[in-house]
């Protein structure tokens, strides 16, 4: 069950185009994650089983972002964030 909440609030990152973007998401799903019992540990097992789609690839290669990187800012952010 908190696999599938946490793939549902890191769904929301999928059309995050900048770090701006990204840490506005992230400050919305962070307050829900830790509401919802769901710890730093968790989160990182759902990202080493599901880390492709948890923050799916875009099909526009114009982002600011690039598709290779994304999972991984988004994933430095989150922690960063969780961490606090």
């Amino acid at each position: 069950m908190k696999n599938n909440l946490i793939k549902n609030y890191l769904s929301k990152l999928r059309d995050a185009n900048s770090n701006e973007e990204i840490d506005k998401i992230l400050d919305e799903i962070i307050p829900q994650l830790k509401s919802n019992g769901i710890s730093l540990p968790q989160v990182m097992m759902y990202f080493k089983m599901y880390g492709d789609e948890a923050v799916p690839k875009s099909q526009d290669h114009s982002n600011s972002i690039s598709n290779s990187n994304k999972a991984q800012v988004v994933l430095q952010k989150l922690l960063a964030k969780l961490k606090d």
